[in-house]
């Protein structure tokens, strides 16, 4: 067995800052727990290195499966007869910084071709998420899905089993999160490819992805130390894509790594200069704001301890996509929303503090942090983009109702319908860790802890930090900036007989001209239908109403555009309804499509069929639910038939790729 000391200097050399007790932990556990068949309401991986014990780096082949669903679960037993929806071959190997260290392993594994697993879109590179650090295994699902209801990219997870031929034999390794890797793609992060044969400006103007902390090839140092303090080590950007580093014309790979390092300099100059705040001289020459203030806000909801740090990615799309900064997508949430005491007791309470401080609060910690948050925020430009946003999340995306009930639907997919067959449960049995302290946090007691436990807690924790972002949202900032225009309290829209009835209030206005309500029945092309005057100031609640009489068949989108006397204007979050004269008529929208189609109201067990112009049948689907979305990454950009077959009745469509 490995010496404490030993094993000290090993997570010093990981940069880590562990306590004995963890240290201990990771050297002393045991999961003697055999589990040779299972049945379960998640899908279950197996994976078969053929001896090998999967390293850190580089990847090694390995078989791969998935099981396949019957009777709405899934079942494997080793060595027994066993049926699967996906067999292959990948390269796999063990990823993390921190959680290199624990017992059960996460791994990145990349399939040999673009495959579309667990009905994601096809794509080669995933990841296996141990998530032994967050018991309630919900918390880096939870993040991914609130930065994904702001209309940005994250990484689609699931829950899965995976067994893996490990120590000799085949093992059962408990419950994993499934993801998608942050990368390029036209299902991930939309951005044009940059290969190593481009050279011209527009080319290398954009298309890369980058990393904040990693200490890999092709990376610089930041000209800017945090905190102000030049005596600081200053913070690490590698160059995540393209791979620069498997380049061979070095002409090519330096040109393209000086490019985006000297626009990434730049924009850390612009922040850190005499007129940051400048629209035209200032960062939001470089920055997307809106993606930023996304990021931050998302960050400040999970109260991330590795935020701006480790797992900090940011992009870069070529000048003819926009060429800003966008940050994202977002990664690595185990140590958010009170589970990990860092540096200082109030980074895991839910109140009291702002999570971008954290560098001010603990200016020492590896890898260092980027300023960017704290000089953002001292423009009131940003700080009121923040606020106002952060008011329309809460609306609806980000609302207490939203956020407990996903909590709720993740806690009965882990513990399914029949308790013996409970995922969760058996992850706990594999690994006996529920009263043993994994991160430190003295804010919660271990002893009894079950994982019901674990998930109220992450409730309580989430009710409490957004009740004190709601009272104190205004102090994000030291600055005192203009109170916002408008301020709302609520935004609805109703079905009222025949009609469809939009509603709204406001806790307070300043300078308010009027409200103008716009609808859509894509989401994208809004018109105005109608006009209300608002009070224009006031400090009270104020509600209004608009009647939609004449919405269209299918999907209503709804906004409201509030304009100001001096004619500034501010959009508020869309709400969707459906409504059709025909309650048992299907929906599909959008169209023309992208990426994806929906469909809505469906009658379960009915049969779609796509079909090309000349008849040929592209695709058939045995739908099981009201509502399924199509992914379109295997179609050209055509016009397609589908038609939808419940029995009774047959519905066709037309419906036009145009990317």
């Amino acid at each position: 067995m490995e010496t404490l000391l030993h094993a000290h200097q090993r997570t010093k050399m990981f940069g880590l800052h562990k306590t004995a007790g963890l240290i201990i932990l990771l050297f002393l556990s045991c999961p003697c727990f055999a589990q040779t068949s299972i049945t379960s309401n998640i899908p279950i991986f197996v994976i078969d290195p053929g001896g090998p014990e999967i390293p850190n780096d580089p990847k090694i082949p390995a078989t791969f499966k998935i099981s396949a669903e019957v009777a709405g679960s899934y079942s494997y037993t080793i060595g027994g007869t066993n049926t699967y929806q996906y067999e292959g071959t990948i390269g796999i190997e063990i990823r993390g910084n921190t959680s290199v260290q624990w017992p059960k392993k996460s791994y990145g594994f990349e399939t040999s071709a673009d495959v579309s697993l667990l009905g994601f879109p096809a794509e080669s590179d995933w990841v296996l998420n141990a998530c032994y650090g967050d018991k309630s295994f919900i918390r880096e699902v939870l993040a991914q899905e609130m930065f994904r209801q702001t209309g940005r990219y994250a990484s689609r997870t699931k829950y899965v089993e995976v067994f893996l031929n490990t120590e000799g034999s085949m093992r059962y390794m408990g419950v994993y999160i499934f993801m998608e890797k942050v990368k390029r793609g036209a299902d991930r992060i939309v951005m044009k490819k940059l290969g190593e044969t481009d050279t011209d400006a527009l080319k290398i103007s954009g298309g890369y992805l980058l990393q904040v902390g990693e200490n890999e090839d092709m990376k610089w140092n930041s000209n800017i130390s945090p905190n102000n303090n030049p005596s600081n080590p200053k913070p690490i950007f590698h160059v995540e894509y393209p791979k620069l580093e498997k380049y061979t014309n070095i002409t090519n790979r330096d040109a393209q790594f000086n490019y985006i390092r000297t626009f990434v300099n730049n924009f850390e100059a612009a922040l850190n200069g005499a007129t940051p705040n400048d629209p035209l001289t200032g960062y939001r020459k470089y920055l997307n704001v809106d993606s930023m203030v996304d990021y931050l806000l998302l960050q400040e909801f999970t109260k991330n301890s590795d935020n701006w740090r480790a797992s900090t990615f940011f992009y870069k799309q070529r000048d003819d996509e926009g060429g800003l900064l966008n940050l994202g997508g977002p990664w690595d949430f185990d140590k958010s929303m009170g589970n990990h005491q860092w540096c200082y007791e109030p980074s895991v309470l839910p109140d009291g503090t702002w999570a971008w401080k954290f560098n001010t609060y603990c200016p020492d910690r590896p890898p260092l942090t980027v300023s960017w948050p704290e000089k953002v925020l001292n423009d009131c430009y940003f700080v009121q983009r923040v606020i106002a946003r952060y008011k329309q999340l809460r609306l609806s995306q980000w609302s207490d109702a939203n956020v407990l009930a996903f909590i709720e639907t993740q806690r009965a997919t882990l513990k399914g319908s029949v308790p013996a067959n409970s995922a969760i449960n058996r992850n706990f049995t594999k690994w006996n860790i529920l009263t043993t302290g994994i991160m430190f946090n003295e804010h919660y007691t271990l002893a009894g802890n079950t994982h019901d436990k674990e998930v109220d807690y992450l409730k309580t924790w989430i009710q409490q930090h957004l009740a004190w972002m709601d009272s104190d949202i205004a102090t994000i900032s030291s600055l005192t900036c203009a109170p916002l225009p408008v301020t709302y309290n609520s935004f609805e829209v109703n079905k009222k007989e025949n009609k469809v009835l939009v509603s709204w209030s406001t806790s307070a206005e300043q300078n308010n001209g009027y409200f103008e309500i716009q609808r859509s029945n894509d989401a994208m092309v809004f018109s105005k239908i109608g006009m209300i005057e608002g009070r224009g100031e006031s400090a009270s609640l104020v509600k209004y109403e608009f009647t939609d009489d004449r919405p269209l068949s299918g999907i209503n989108y709804y906004r409201i555009n509030q304009v100001d006397r001096d004619g500034t204007s501010e959009l508020t979050r869309i709400k969707g309804i459906t409504f059709k004269m025909n309650p048992l008529t299907p929906v599909l929208y959008p169209n023309p499509a992208d990426h994806e189609i929906h469909l809505m109201d469906l009658t379960p067990g009915s049969k779609i069929k796509i079909s090309d112009v000349n008849g040929n049948v592209i695709q058939k689907i045995t739908v099981n639910d009201q509502y399924y979305n199509l992914p379109l990454h295997q179609y050209h950009d055509h016009m397609y038939y589908l038609t939808i077959d419940n029995g009774q009745k047959l519905k066709s469509f037309t419906f036009l790729i145009n990317r």
